[in-house]
This record gives structure tokens, C-alpha cells and sequence, in this order.
């Protein structure tokens, strides 16, 4: 496996961030991702005919406070809906859904207290992980809640102690096949450890694609690992295999 990838003619390496680059804090500006992680995600980015980006559920300047690589290191937004290369606007059909959306969720959260709104450029969230560490029964009432919402038509994804509504079509998986149509990828690495992964996880190719779940759960990824540390375990061996073999 690792071989394979060390010798591909274009390798890329994408990397959810929270719970796969960082661990969960109560506050989303709280994370400490880990050194080794961004070190090697760093080191790979240097390295010729090797691209390296980082595909989170955070929007862009959101993701930008709490990761510090910056190019030639990529980066998308918003599961994908935002790009580092491109802009995508709203529609006023997409604005009018994610103002019902924000307004469905505050009174969740009157009914809740704890419960937090997120607004993000092209998604409204749920999120309820203060609350369960206060409340466990509470957040459970209103993750439910939050599910019982309709979509009206637009994603709707339950994650890890969030529900979020999207006025996107955009996935991290259509965020993936364009950075392969980009730079020509001919093996893709992919880390990532909830829902919205696995959008990512299912346009991975054959091998010497890898899709890497990080935790437990069902997933369409090849490949698992434990944890955040676990990832950059691995992101240190894929690193040293990539650098070895393109100074043959």
C-alpha cells in the first residue's frame, strides 16, 4: 500500500481536519491539531508532482484561524462548497433556505439551552457538543429535533453531535474528483473520521487510491486508523516513503 502510493506519478493527500488533523474541543477555535500531522502534510506539499489539501466542514477563513498551513498546501470549505482556487455565489433561493434554516434552529435552541447555531457561508448547523457534556438527555432531545427538520429539497447531514443544513449540492466528494481533474492525481489519499467523510471515501478509485477512516463506524474507506495520533503516524510514514522515492 504504502509503496504504491510513494511511487504514484501524482499523489495527493487530502485530510479532514477536526477529529482527523486535530481533536474535538468544546469551542470550535479551541482545537490543537498535531504538530507530526501538519509536519508531514508540510513536508509532503514540497515534495515534486505531490499535492497536498485540507477539505474540512468549517468555512474557509474559519479553517484559516485553526490550521496553519498555508500553500502550496490547498484548502476547501465548507464540505467542499468553498475552494481555496474558486468563489461560489448564493442564490437568493439558496439565501431564503438558510434563513428558514437559522430560524428552525433558534427556536431549537430557545427550547435548549446549550445548543449552539452555526453560520457558515453555505450551511447552517446544529451543534449540541457543550451541551451533551452539560446535558446528555437535553442534546439528545435536541439532536432529534434537529433531525425532524426538513431539508426542504437540500442536504441535510447528521454528524457527531451536529445536524447541518446546506443550501449546497457540494460534497467533499465532488470537492476530491475536481482536485483530481486539477492536478492530474493518479493515487488519492484520503483521512477522514465522520458523515460528511464519506461522500469523500466513496470517489476513490481502485487502488493506489486509500481512503482512511480515523475511529470506529461503519465506512466505505480501505483502510483504518485509531486515532488522531494514529494519523500522523501514518502521515509520517507516507512522508518519509514519498520523499525516498522521489530522490531515486
Amino acid at each position: 500500500m504504502m509503496d504504491a502510493l510513494a511511487s504514484a506519478a501524482h499523489l495527493a493527500v487530502v485530510s479532514d481536519f477536526d477529529g482527523t488533523l486535530a481533536g474535538f474541543a468544546t469551542r470550535p477555535d479551541a482545537v490543537q491539531p498535531e504538530k507530526r500531522s501538519l509536519d508531514a502534510l508540510a513536508s509532503l506539499a514540497q515534495l515534486p508532482d505531490t499535492t497536498v489539501a485540507v477539505l474540512s466542514g468549517r468555512h474557509l477563513d474559519g479553517l484559516k484561524r485553526v490550521c496553519p498551513l498555508r500553500e502550496p498546501v490547498l484548502m476547501g470549505g465548507s464540505h467542499g462548497a468553498e475552494s481555496s482556487w474558486e468563489e461560489s455565489p448564493l442564490t437568493p433561493e439558496m439565501k431564503a433556505h438558510l434563513a428558514k434554516k437559522e430560524s428552525e434552529i433558534e427556536e431549537i435552541i430557545a427550547r435548549h439551552p446549550g445548543a449552539e447555531l452555526e453560520a457558515k457561508p453555505f450551511q447552517r448547523v446544529l451543534h449540541l457538543r457543550a451541551l451533551e457534556l452539560k446535558d446528555p438527555a437535553a442534546a439528545a432531545a435536541a439532536y432529534e429535533e434537529g433531525l425532524a427538520l426538513s431539508a426542504d429539497g437540500f442536504p441535510k447531514t447528521a454528524g457527531k453531535c451536529v445536524v447541518e443544513f446546506s443550501a449546497t449540492q457540494a460534497t467533499k466528494g465532488t470537492w476530491i474528483k475536481t482536485l483530481r481533474e486539477r492536478v492530474g492525481a493518479t493515487a488519492m489519499v484520503f483521512l477522514g473520521d465522520d458523515t460528511t467523510d464519506e461522500d469523500g471515501f466513496a470517489v476513490l478509485n481502485q487502488p493506489p487510491d486509500l481512503g482512511v477512516k480515523v475511529g470506529e463506524g461503519d465506512t466505505l474507506a480501505t483502510h483504518g486508523v485509531a486515532d488522531v495520533a494514529a494519523v500522523s503516524d501514518f502521515l509520517d510514514e507516507l512522508a518519509a516513503a514519498r520523499a525516498a522515492h522521489v530522490s531515486r
